[in-house]
């Protein structure tokens, strides 16, 4: 590879020097200014994220925001994001990770599949039922499940699976089978009598939303300013106002 040119050396420390300065006025003036982009699941995002972000962006109009939606884990850093929000722990040590929510998980099924195939009572009896699950890999996957004498995993089978919560979600409420999944996908569906709760007492451990960004001597005005926005919005919708 060519060394790069003093022209060019120049260039990329003057670019950076600018880009601090104006990160300081805005550290100043407590208003987030350029772009602020942010990665986040494709469920959460279209069902959580897209009207608070929407209301984020009408309080800054000097901050340009951009939402991508993906379910695959992006890396950040390589891909120029300032801020992505991930369901469970995250693995990457390299990265600040902030807790900002807790996701509560529910497994359902259809009455009709219920009325079909009998309601289970127990995390062992989900052998013997299609259970429908989050993965691409494979049609087995283990869940593990609360209970009065601790944690117990079970290796459920099915005879659909899918990397989207909502396509699962969909099925289940067609009678396909038995889901567990985030309280944000199924909510809807548990309202209006689509899908009902099973297995109460057996719920299974509540995941975290995570906010990752890069670690800095300092956390950028529109980072702060977005995370305490997200904090207190989510908590609002969580306790149902």
């Amino acid at each position: 590879m060519c060394p790069r040119s003093a022209g060019q050396v120049y260039f990329d420390q003057a670019r950076r020097i600018l880009a601090e300065l104006r990160e300081t006025e805005a550290q100043l003036a407590n208003e987030p200014q350029g772009q602020l982009r942010v990665a986040a699941p494709m469920s959460f995002g279209l069902r959580r994220l897209a009207p608070l972000v929407t209301r984020f962006a009408r309080t800054h109009p000097r901050l340009q925001v951009q939402l991508q939606l993906d379910d695959r884990i992006v890396d950040i850093v390589e891909q120029s994001f300032d801020l992505a929000l991930r369901i469970g722990y995250p693995r990457d040590s390299s990265l600040v990770a902030k807790s900002l929510l807790p996701i509560s998980r529910h497994i359902c099924a259809s009455p009709d599949y219920l009325a079909m195939r009998g309601t289970p009572r127990e995390p062992k009896d989900l052998l013997h039922h299609n259970c429908l699950h989050y993965n691409n890999l494979s049609l087995r996957e283990e869940w593990t499940l609360g209970g009065r004498k601790g944690p117990e995993t079970i290796e459920v089978r099915g005879s659909f699976c899918s990397n989207n919560g909502d396509v699962l979600c969909e099925a289940a409420c067609q009678g396909l089978g038995i889901v567990m999944l985030p309280e944000f996908i199924v909510e809807d569906a548990l309202a209006d009598g689509r899908l009902q709760r099973i297995l109460d007492g057996f719920e299974p451990p509540a995941f975290t939303l995570y906010a990752l960004y890069p670690s800095r001597q300092f956390v950028p005005v529109k980072i702060r300013l977005f995370l305490e926005f997200l904090r207190e919005t989510l908590a609002v919708r969580t306790a149902g106002v």
